[in-house]
């Protein structure tokens, strides 16, 4: 919208950095929150626990100890080394597709799945007609 129209522009540029950086905080701490509400929501068995635990350690880690992406070549520091929330987030999907789910998730994600299967086949039959 400000690169559109210059006059927008203009006055966003008028906006102390003070400003911006307490709007800024504001909105993380904000983002931050939601997703330890999220995080605390969740059942916390050892699966979870360890996909969140080692996500966070590794992103935290490596953004502290950028020293120890220094034998990977340039492109993985520049990735992963600039931003812990890439490297977290793909450690996080990474162990959820990888760590075996309980049983009772199984179950879950079976009886989601035929719940879909069933609703596909009715709307089937409602278009067929």
């Amino acid at each position: 919208m400000a690169g559109i129209v210059p006059k927008f522009s203009a006055l966003l540029t008028t906006i102390p950095q003070c400003v911006l950086g307490g709007a800024t905080v504001s909105v993380f701490a904000s983002i931050a929150m939601t997703g330890m509400k999220l995080v605390a929501s969740a059942e916390m068995d050892y699966r979870n626990s360890s996909i969140v635990g080692l996500a966070a350690a590794l992103g935290v880690g490596v953004s502290q100890a950028t020293a120890a992406l220094s034998t990977f070549p340039e492109w993985v520091t520049v990735i992963f080394g600039k931003s812990p929330v890439v490297l977290a987030t793909i450690i996080a999907v990474l162990l959820n597709v990888i760590l075996p789910k309980s049983r009772d998730e199984k179950k879950e994600e079976e009886r989601k799945q035929k719940e879909v299967e069933e609703q596909l086949e009715r709307d089937r039959r409602e278009f067929a007609e």
